[in-house]
């Protein structure tokens, strides 16, 4: 059996299966995390294959920055017809990107141990199975998820974009491979001359679907009213929702549905609000949320998986704990946000939490995970599964010493940027306490004196720029010069 090797070089072959592409009409943020790498993947020269299901009035195949876009089968069908093109094609696929968006595509039994295999979930299914499905088709959904993915995926490694995710990877489907973080870039936002709203404004965007429970947005404006009698809110996006929602407003113009909107007007729109919400019951990462701080715009958003990584509590947000205290947060940020200079400051501090993600990280990540993968695939590596990771602080000197191919793929680095003080470079090292991270630094010959080491917090964990490894080619030299 020929085993192909994948090291992210030009023209290897990487195949992304995803249900949807990101022109299909109910396309959301995994088909703009999809594209966003994809195409990064195919201007370093590697080809890129999306295998989606077709929807009405799309081509066949058609191929767009980069990327071949192949589309078979309905919602229910793409999953036996992508297998087969898999299997069909599998001696021509150096990788794979499995989107699992609660059924898997079973690409390792298409494929074997002859191609490395990357699980992507974005977030767990099991209550939308129960929310939208009769039974017994909820249970068998559930069941698929659960049990069915730990059957398909083994212990192949697993990304996800945010760390309660992973938790809940770990906790609700059990599955037992390793897991990593490979948050959510984001194109920073844009709208010239746009200026804060003089009176208290909340704008919204998102997809008008259940799961979104904007009915608790709109459902919480009167008694947010109360204590600011001025506010209004502004809910930009269309869905299946809408006509429920619309019945919602009841009369006056304090909630207005816009519709979807072209970019241009939404951005600006958008960059009026003096705060973003967020009351989605299920968000892997929450990229409307992370996008609105780009333009200087706090959020308040509910406690749930994702949501309570993009946001910062205090810092760059408030995270709710529960429905019910959503009106009395509401309200008390609009409070807060009335004095200019207080905004001011949350509107820096959103903008550099926000600057942290982009999508060349999250290619870098994703990259550097098949890398993994495929190391771990070929030399059978049985060691057991720690989610453990250590952030090491080290000063740039001493960092310009170290040779970062030499680190895994799974290993991530950080730096401070010029004009930010004394220059600092951070490591997270994957699978290593505090005590066997500075062993490791000290096998480079550094002084570990000098070094800070702590175990990593989920809010840790996001954020990174570049990841060790051979993708790491550069890093050495761009440490060794700023030193």
């Amino acid at each position: 059996m020929t085993r192909r090797r994948y090291r992210s070089h030009e023209g290897e072959h990487v195949v992304w299966l995803n249900f949807k592409d990101s022109s299909h009409p109910r396309a959301g943020g995994a088909e703009v995390f999809m594209h966003s790498v994809a195409r990064r993947l195919a201007g370093e020269g590697q080809r890129v294959t999306v295998l989606a299901a077709r929807h009405a009035g799309a081509p066949r195949a058609e191929t767009a920055d980069g990327v071949t876009v192949r589309r078979m089968g309905n919602a229910y069908t793409v999953y036996l017809f992508a297998w087969l093109w898999v299997f069909r094609h599998r001696n021509g696929i150096d990788a794979i990107v499995d989107t699992c968006n609660g059924i898997p595509f079973f690409s390792p039994w298409a494929v074997g141990a002859r191609v490395p295999v990357l699980v992507l979930i974005h977030h767990v299914h099991q209550t939308m199975f129960a929310q939208n499905l009769p039974f017994p088709a909820a249970w068998i959904g559930r069941w698929v998820e659960k049990v069915g993915n730990r059957l398909v995926y083994g212990r192949r490694t697993i990304a996800v974009v945010s760390p309660s995710s992973r938790a809940e990877v770990r906790g609700a489907l059990g599955l037992v491979g390793p897991i990593y973080i490979a948050n959510n870039g984001q194109e920073p936002l844009s709208a010239p001359g746009a200026e804060r709203s003089g009176t208290p404004r909340i704008v919204v965007v998102g997809r008008l679907a259940p799961h979104k429970r904007w009915d608790l947005l709109i459902g919480a404006m009167p008694r947010v009213a109360e204590m600011v009698p001025d506010v209004e809110l502004h809910i930009v996006g269309d869905g299946p929702c809408r006509a429920e929602l619309e019945e919602l407003t009841g009369p006056g113009d304090r909630v207005r549905l816009h519709g979807r909107l072209p970019q241009a007007e939404r951005d600006a729109l958008l960059a009026t609000a003096w705060v973003t919400v967020c009351t989605s019951e299920l968000e892997g990462w929450g990229l409307s949320v992370t996008e609105a701080m780009s333009l200087g715009v706090p959020a308040v958003v509910l406690a749930a998986p994702g949501l309570r990584d993009s946001v910062r509590n205090r810092v760059t947000g408030w995270v709710v704990p529960h429905p019910d205290q959503l009106p009395g947060q509401l309200a008390s940020a609009l409070i807060e946000l009335e004095d200019p200079a207080v905004a001011k400051q949350w509107a820096e501090r959103c903008r550099l939490w926000a600057a942290r993600f982009d999508w060349d990280a999250t290619t870098d990540r994703i990259a550097s995970l098949l890398i993994h993968e495929d190391c771990r695939r070929v030399r059978a590596d049985r060691r057991a599964i720690c989610d453990l990771s250590t952030v090491a602080d080290l000063p740039l000197e001493q960092a310009a010493r170290i040779d970062y191919r030499a680190l895994r793929s799974v290993d991530q680095i950080d730096w401070d940027e010029p004009g930010d003080g004394d220059r600092r470079v951070r490591l997270l090292l994957a699978g290593l306490d505090e005590r066997d991270a500075l062993g490791l630094l000290g096998r480079y010959g550094l002084d570990v004196t000098g070094i800070g080491a702590r175990v990593a917090r989920p809010a840790d964990l996001v954020g990174w720029k570049r990841t060790g490894g051979p993708r790491a080619h550069d890093l050495h030299k761009l440490f060794e010069g700023a030193a």
